[in-house]
């Protein structure tokens, strides 16, 4: 009879994927023992790597990019690295054991391999790759054969900022540190990079929103330089922009390390008026719910969209003792797809918040326009004020996938996270 690897890293939602680049969104994954490639280890980790375990049957790559083969990695303690590996490998040759499928399940916190430790969805981590990586430097590659010429290395990408948004998943928003521009070191105004070009560029600044240029973990909390926003501060765009349907929004905020002690709060950081009195856009944390993401959409006048943090705060300042280990560079990655749902990465990668689909009733709707007017605290009004240092902020009008999203969470960490 056959036998066959199960790796549960999450329930199934309606974020699930079939494949994924990183490893999230791929919640359920089962392969035959048959298509077992070859293990490797890492401290406290088994590698796990499959043959012919791929959504491709052909591709077309550029010269120098190789799709990765599937691989699952599994948690294991220290030093039973060596043993886990010799577990799987009695369980696959021998004819005596009692089960014919060897489970991984991050959702219960189980596994019936003793030599395993499965506490966290941390520990099971599946990945069918949906993109090549180039050999030499291992970065996935999103060049393409379309489009391109011998002139442009068949495809150039579609490179922002220094983020390779993939092929159709230009922003219409993107606005991008290095083109703020200044006078006297204050904020006067950001140049939008993204396809809805120069109509959205911003001019209108209200308050005195300092450029600041010192970075670093007791600065400004980023790797780059920043808008510095107070709580009477914004930056508004000439017209509002409204998103119908699925989107995928990414913002970057620094805080300093005191800044988190002093006061570990974000606030409704975008915001947008709809059409007169039918409600308001805000997202997308309550400055006094460290907990879960807050949001309300266009013509929503009843309660917010809740998305809860699925682990740790929003603000790293309950998680750890050591002020000089706290996070102060906050990736968030927002996409809410076809259906409605919303989910929230971090990071890391991580979709770490999820809101179900609400697209009925008069309260808490998902469903509803994204509109942004203005970045910071344009509806004074509400009482929901923000504090940050804002270095990047965009809007794709399209739901770019989980594996692509939590991709770009990770590019965006790699870009403003200090060194120091």
């Amino acid at each position: 009879m056959k036998k066959f690897f199960l790796f549960k890293r999450k329930d199934i939602d309606a974020s699930s994927s079939t494949t994924s680049d990183s490893g999230e969104g791929l919640d359920l994954l089962a392969v035959s023992v048959d298509h077992l490639s070859f293990m490797t280890a890492s401290q406290g980790r088994v590698n796990i790597v499959f043959n012919d375990a791929t959504i491709y049957e052909e591709n077309n790559l550029l010269d120098g990019e190789s799709f990765k083969k599937t691989s699952v990695s599994v948690a294991c303690e220290q030093g039973g690295e060596a043993a886990l590996i010799d577990s799987i490998m009695q369980f696959i040759s021998s004819d005596r054991v009692k089960t014919n499928v060897m489970r991984f399940d991050a959702v219960e916190g189980s596994t019936n391999v003793r030599e395993a430790s499965i506490q966290s969805f941390s520990d099971v981590v599946s990945e069918v790759r949906e993109l090549p990586v180039r050999r030499t430097t291992k970065d996935v590659s999103k060049k393409t054969f379309i489009g391109g010429t011998s002139g442009t290395a068949f495809g150039t990408g579609n490179v922002l900022g220094g983020i390779d948004f993939g092929e159709d998943n230009t922003p219409d928003l993107d606005y991008i540190e290095t083109n703020i521009t200044e006078s006297g070191g204050n904020v006067t105004g950001w140049t939008n990079a993204g396809s809805l070009g120069s109509g959205y560029n911003i001019t209108s600044v209200t308050g005195t929103i300092p450029l600041d240029t010192s970075t670093g973990r007791t600065n400004n909390g980023l790797n780059t330089q920043a808008a510095d926003f107070d709580t009477t501060d914004n930056l508004a765009l000439p017209s509002n922009a409204t998103f119908k349907g699925a989107f995928t929004l990414y913002a970057v905020v620094g805080r300093s390390v005191s800044d988190i002690s002093d006061n570990p709060k974000l606030g409704m950081m975008i915001q947008g008026s709809a059409t007169s009195g039918q409600g308001l856009t805000l997202l997308f944390a309550d400055p006094l719910d460290n907990d879960s993401f807050n949001m309300k959409f266009s013509s929503e006048r009843g309660e917010f969209v809740k998305a809860p943090i699925s682990e740790g705060k929003l603000i790293d300042s309950n998680i750890r003792e050591d002020e000089l280990s706290r996070r102060t560079a906050y990736i968030f990655v927002i996409v809410r797809d076809r259906d409605s749902n919303i989910s929230v990465f971090n990071n890391d990668g991580v979709r770490y918040a999820f809101a179900p689909a609400v697209t009925n009733g008069n309260s808490a709707r998902t469903d509803k326009d994204l509109v942004v007017k203005y970045i910071g605290n344009g509806l004074t009004a509400q009482g929901t004020k923000f504090q940050g240092n804002v270095a990047r902020f965009g809007v794709i009008n399209k739901d770019i996938g989980i594996s692509a999203a939590s991709n770009l969470a990770k590019d965006l960490a790699s870009i403003y996270t200090p060194s120091n």
